[in-house]
């Protein structure tokens, strides 16, 4: 054999071995994280919920003549979240997770169920500061919850697989959500949602809840 054909065969060999190491070294887990998935599920769910706000507000407020209303919803939303959080996150911190994801998914369903039934502008906004409680404290706390125990080398992981599941819940969501409107009407579409949030709660426990143990 010549030497040329013994060191084709040699790069042969080495361009296989290394195929075969790439192969071998591609693992699901350089991806995802997880540990962080069974919330991630959680607020998978919830925030297929909230993309049924995100989007239709306009046109729900358009219908039930609360154009006026529906326009200040977001901005007590944000100052309820923005004054509301810090105190959730110490609760979260000194009592555990359970103490603090309970009563605010509990809180964001009674929130949607307002909404879902609002006939004045002040019982809009009343919706949006306890939406706010619920679905924004809840939102930081899951986000807490799935980096939780983690070393530090994985937290960037884990968080960008738990907003994969948001951005999945709030994109699928409004295809979703909008094809059952012609059939439940916005009125109906946000009380299923309301029904759906607290189908979460037992959910929630089976995934997270259970093994969770207070601080």
């Amino acid at each position: 054999m010549t030497y040329k054909r013994r060191l084709n065969i040699l790069h042969d060999t080495k361009r296989k071995f290394l195929s075969i190491s790439i192969v071998k070294s591609f693992q699901l887990s350089d991806f995802l994280e997880f540990k962080a998935i069974p919330i991630s599920i959680i607020i998978l769910v919830i925030g297929f919920s909230y993309s049924g706000i995100l989007t239709f507000i306009p046109l729900y407020a358009k219908q039930i003549h609360l154009v006026e209303a529906a326009s200040f919803y977001f901005l007590v939303y944000a100052v309820t979240v923005f004054i509301s959080r810090p105190a959730f996150g110490r609760l979260l911190d000194v009592k555990g997770a359970n103490f603090v994801v309970y009563p605010s998914l509990f809180i964001y369903a009674i929130g949607m169920l307002l909404f879902s039934q609002a006939n004045h502008g002040i019982t809009l906004l009343l919706a949006g500061v306890i939406i706010g409680l619920g679905y924004g404290n809840f939102i930081s706390s899951a986000q807490a919850i799935s980096i939780k125990g983690l070393p530090p080398h994985r937290l960037g992981l884990a968080t960008s697989t738990f907003f994969m599941f948001v951005d999945l819940g709030f994109g699928v969501g409004p295809y979703v959500l909008g094809s059952l409107v012609p059939f439940t009407g916005y009125r109906g579409l946000y009380l299923i949602m309301a029904v759906m949030i607290l189908a979460t709660i037992p959910l929630y426990y089976f995934l997270y809840g259970r093994k969770a143990s207070p601080e």
